[in-house]
């Protein structure tokens, strides 16, 4: 009697780790979507301007030298500051959009997320696509384990023990109702968020937001690429734009896992380095 009984309390502690495994990761992903700044690009200040251009002009008075807004970094083929936002009047990155829930301006802006009260961004992406992966997972696995309970292969008593998570509403329904009532919500959430997290994975692969996917897939951009959905800032491969994102990992898997946040791009005229010259 005693090896069955410790075959199932083992069992337990299985089920019971995998939870909190789960649970953590969701929770961890979850509030790093709600604090991490989702790549808001700053107005720029008027003093800075101003400030930048008067030392520009004091150690070049040539007429045909143009005055560069401090917050307009050198461009390059990787990140490129020549979209102008009317509503922020700001130059901004070309992967920026205007969020008007938030009134500004966000890198790489994929949408606004009413359930983080925050837009998924440039520098919360990662976090985002981490914590779809491990809600789905946690929906199938409920959905797994009620499934036994709820077409009533267990007995009364295992009903009621495991009825006892549940909250008291779902109680009135009766140990095997509930369990049923558990199957279907988990097993329809978690089908709706394996096609969610899905696409969002298929967007980091193909270096795309959901609204660059829009564009993309525009008539005239699908002329432009032979009738393709091609992202321009594509990296050359699906890895090199996975770890774009995720950072760079052996094993792709490993990606899902709790990281440290990597530090943020400041977006601010102190940091940004100033360009030798601009000629006409």
């Amino acid at each position: 009697m005693c090896r069955p009984q410790s075959q199932a309390l083992r069992t337990a502690h299985a089920y019971r780790g995998a939870c909190a495994v789960m649970v953590v990761n969701i929770m961890y992903n979850y509030i790093l979507c709600l604090i991490t700044n989702p790549g808001v690009v700053p107005i720029r200040r008027l003093e800075d301007v101003m400030e930048f251009n008067h030392d520009e002009s004091d150690d070049d008075a040539d007429e045909n030298v143009v005055t560069i807004d401090p917050l307009i970094p050198p461009l390059s083929d990787k990140q490129k500051w020549t979209s102008f936002c009317r509503t922020c009047k700001i130059t901004r990155p070309d992967r920026a959009h205007h969020c008007s829930i938030c009134n500004a301006c966000v890198d790489q802006m994929d949408h606004h997320c009413p359930w983080l009260n925050n837009c998924v961004g440039a520098n919360n992406t990662r976090y985002f696509s981490r914590f779809l992966v491990w809600i789905t997972i946690a929906c199938w696995y409920c959905s797994v384990l009620s499934f036994s309970p709820a077409v009533g292969r267990v007995s009364k008593m295992e009903l009621s023990e495991m009825a006892h998570v549940l909250s008291t509403n779902m109680l009135l329904l009766g140990p095997q109702a509930s369990m049923y009532a558990l199957f279907l919500i988990t097993t329809s959430s978690g089908i709706l968020l394996a096609f969610l997290t899905t696409w969002h994975l298929y967007l980091i692969v193909t270096a795309q937001t959901s609204i660059e996917y829009q564009i993309n897939r525009s008539k005239a951009a699908m002329r432009k690429n032979g009738g393709r959905v091609v992202s321009p800032y594509d990296r050359g491969s699906a890895h090199a734009n996975w770890e774009h994102v995720f950072g760079p990992c052996r094993y792709k898997l490993w990606s899902f896992l709790p990281s440290l946040p990597r530090p943020l791009a400041v977006l601010s005229p102190r940091s940004r380095p100033k360009p030798e010259e601009s000629m006409v």
